[in-house]
């Protein structure tokens, strides 16, 4: 379209209005020429857009049905015009059952056969530019062969071609786009040729019949949702080129193992969500690889729900690396990769208390199981001695570990609860009541005493008499450094406790 002002000064004579007037003629004659550098005509049922200029032609929207066969030449006016192009929409939601594409053809534009009845596609090797959507919804369409023109799989090309079984990818294929095999469900097999260096979020995203897929060796990163939802895979290779792991790449699967090389330093949420048949993670990085920023704040293993019983292989050196990665510590199985004894988690070790009357242990690990035993010194069985006084130590030794399924156990706890006399009084009948309180004593970290009043301070004594220090009860437990001593005093209202220090 071009847009001519022309202007003109009034005539001063008859003379100059019959040169305006042959002016304006020959600028009418260049404006029709230039309109006339294009056309559009309809020749054997197909509708083409003539550029004039280029010597070209583009087959435009019609209603077209029954098999096509694209001409390699269209005739205008008496030239041939080659038919370059398969414009925009142009084949959309007809009633085509098949397309041979003429030797000229080097473009596909958008959506150019979307949604229509096409069976079979084959590329001719002069075809080089697809637009996006290009066959998006042809759920006839079966099989497509591709030539070795093509670079670049745009985005949605070939989405939704629900019975699509079979499909070629030739070594010219550099790039492919985002989601452009998505919900492909009747493919069964993919081989992305080592030329491809790029791949868009989703592009086999509930393809429901692959069963295997092999990746290109140049490809550096797997793109989010890369396999999502792919219900039927059961096998996937990643080569060493791969430095990065997209969201939710392999979520929805059925793999059963899967190794993840050297190379890859950075994954990001949910890659494995819903994997509940991944049993085998082989992870050969050192450095465990870190979760990176995609917006969403949600951990690599999130929807895992098998990372209790997945069993993840890391090099021998970096065991407890992982197992104290926040992103990998969650798995409780850990081998290492040149086959040593297995590493599995144990159950924390249980805290014991005792308050108001109770004795309770209390570890962190889920599920947790308590395994006691509690030792009176004073308890005998058939005993003997000389003079009939016996020694009573008013105390009990207590020791606990925790179990629970998936881990090892715990170390032992240990505790002592002492009874000591408490204040006494007299009851209504004036008998003299003798009463005892218990007191825990703990010296794993600290000394730690509980089942004291809340505020009530207690001093601490070496054997040799020198005070060590006090301490105050808050909320009824009372924590005091360990001293450079085998054994302490506490002495608690009366009470003298005989403290070995660990």
């Amino acid at each position: 379209m071009y847009n001519l002002k022309i202007y003109f000064k009034k005539p001063k004579s008859m003379k100059h209005l019959m040169s305006s007037k042959l002016l304006i003629a020959f600028v009418m004659v260049l404006c029709w020429n230039s309109v006339k550098a294009s056309d559009f005509i309809t020749v054997d049922g197909f509708k083409y857009y003539v550029d004039t200029t280029k010597g070209e032609a583009t087959i435009l929207a019609n209603d077209y049905e029954g098999d096509i066969v694209i001409p390699s030449v269209v005739v205008f006016e008496d030239k041939d015009y080659a038919v370059t192009t398969i414009g925009k929409n142009a084949f959309k939601n007809c009633n085509i059952q098949s397309v041979i594409l003429g030797k000229n053809i080097s473009t596909l534009e958008e959506g150019s056969f979307m949604g229509a009845s096409l069976r079979k596609v084959s590329f001719p090797s002069q075809l080089i530019n697809i637009g996006k959507g290009c066959f998006k919804g042809c759920q006839s369409l079966l099989e497509v062969t591709m030539g070795d023109g093509i670079t670049t799989i745009p985005a949605s090309c070939f989405e939704e071609c629900v019975n699509l079984n079979k499909i070629n990818l030739p070594p010219s294929i550099t790039e492919i786009g985002y989601q452009a095999f998505m919900e492909c469900r009747n493919l069964n097999e993919i081989i992305l040729p080592n030329s491809v260096v790029k791949v868009g979020k989703g592009c086999f995203f509930n393809c429901s019949k692959i069963q295997k897929l092999s990746i290109s060796s140049s490809l550096m990163e797997i793109p989010g949702g890369f396999v999502n939802g792919c219900s039927s895979l059961s096998e996937i290779s990643i080569p060493n080129s791969v430095v990065k792991i997209g969201g939710c790449a392999f979520a929805n699967t059925p793999i059963k193992k899967i190794d993840i090389p050297q190379s890859v330093s950075l994954m990001a949420n949910q890659v494995f969500a819903n994997c509940n048949k991944l049993v085998e993670i082989l992870c050969h990085a050192v450095i465990p690889p870190a979760v990176y920023d995609t917006g969403y704040s949600i951990p690599i293993f999130d929807s895992f729900e098998n990372i209790n019983s997945c069993v993840l292989f890391v090099p021998k050196e970096s065991v407890d690396s992982y197992k104290n990665d926040k992103q990998w510590r969650n798995f409780l199985v850990v081998k290492s990769l040149d086959g040593g004894t297995e590493e599995q988690k144990s159950c924390s070790i249980p805290s014991i208390s005792y308050i108001f009357g109770t004795l309770s242990f209390e570890s962190s690990t889920p599920g947790a199981e308590y395994h006691y035993t509690i030792n009176d010194s004073d308890v005998a069985t058939d005993k003997y001695n000389t003079d009939g006084k016996v020694q009573l130590n008013g105390k009990l030794d207590i020791s606990v570990y925790a179990t629970a399924d998936g881990y090892k156990a715990s170390d032992k706890a240990t505790a002592t609860l002492y009874w000591l006399n408490a204040e006494g009084g007299d009851d209504t009948n004036n008998i003299n009541l003798v009463k005892t309180r218990g007191v825990m004593v703990t010296t794993d970290s600290d000394i730690t005493i509980s089942g004291l009043n809340d505020g009530e301070v207690i001093t601490f004594f070496s054997v040799n008499g020198v005070n060590l220090g006090s301490a105050k009860a808050v909320q009824g437990v009372l924590h005091f450094a360990k001293p450079n001593e085998s054994i302490v005093i506490a002495k608690i209202k009366g009470n003298d406790l005989k403290i070995a220090i660990k």
